[in-house]
């Protein structure tokens, strides 16, 4: 090996460690390989994969429990798709978002985690909150602790949020205000992760994989980002600066042109205004005596 070589090699291990010893988060379990959406490339996840800030996470046909620290778990159902927006870091507490699914969040801290939806957004103090998202209906359940529940116009915006007690449940059907009951529905508790009728404890840690980076396969392809380029979620704000160098791509550029090449997002990047036109110079006075 070269000594450029070496060092190269050498630089790239720093890194890593670095990276390993600033994690925050790492899938504890998953019963099957998971996709991570990193930037704007598709990453491929198992048990012991760093989870970072800004990461989406999908689960497709397996499950997974992640734990963020002393202080949060997560679980994610099948078929779950969930943006990190923070990590119980530091103090701070679990701030996720959930395109589609289900998750299980249990925190310890005494600042509120939360879970929004395109429809529904909740936050908790020390408990636990089951949330899923579906074609038309949004719905918690508070599985521990008093929560705070509030309907997302359709701008994104939260209403005045409602008081949801331990054991009970609330969802907003498309269109419809948020709506609060003693007990869940029947196709709630029936199409519910089985696990998540367990109380959420972290993996004893002999039981932990070893802490591993997520392993890059590709750049994320439209389909893979197009439901969320489009999502009324908060996170929604940061994924033009986000995607805007896939554009490069005139696959994803034509794909998104079809489908988002009018929203406000997207307009103005992918149709810029033309620059105003140069001022004309000044006349020149001709019967000027100089």
């Amino acid at each position: 090996m070269t000594a450029r070589r070496w060092m190269l090699a050498a630089c790239a291990m720093c890194l890593a460690g670095s990276a390993l010893a600033q994690a925050v988060a790492t899938i504890a379990i998953a019963d099957k390989p998971l996709r991570i959406i990193r930037g704007a490339a598709v990453y491929k996840a198992g048990s012991g994969t760093i989870v970072q800030k800004d990461d989406i996470i999908e689960t497709m046909s397996g499950s997974a429990q992640i734990e963020a620290g002393p202080d949060a778990i997560f679980s994610m159902g099948p078929d779950t798709r969930l943006y990190v927006a923070s990590l119980a870091a530091d103090g701070s507490a679990a701030q996720l978002q959930l395109l589609q699914g289900w998750v299980k969040l249990a925190s310890k801290s005494q600042a509120r985690a939360s879970v929004a939806t395109a429809a529904i957004q909740v936050s908790l103090g020390a408990g636990a909150l089951i949330v899923n998202s579906r074609p038309g209906r949004d719905a918690m359940f508070a599985d521990e602790g008093e929560q705070l529940a509030a309907r997302v116009d359709d701008k994104g915006k939260p209403g005045t949020p409602v008081k949801v007690p331990s054991e009970q449940y609330a969802f907003a059907l498309a269109g419809q205000p948020l709506v609060v009951q003693s007990r869940p529905a029947k196709d709630f508790l029936a199409e519910m992760p089985p696990q998540f009728r367990d109380r959420l404890a972290s993996v004893p840690a002999s039981a932990k994989a070893p802490k591993v980076a997520a392993v890059k396969e590709r750049d994320a392809d439209f389909a893979d980002v197009g439901p969320w380029l489009g999502a009324a979620l908060p996170a929604r704000k940061g994924f033009v600066a986000r995607f805007r160098a896939r554009l490069k791509d005139p696959q994803f550029r034509k794909k998104l042109e079809q489908a988002l090449g009018t929203s406000a997002d997207w307009k103005p990047v992918l149709q810029p205004a033309a620059p105003p036109p140069p001022a004309p110079a000044p006349a020149r006075n001709d019967n000027s005596i100089y």
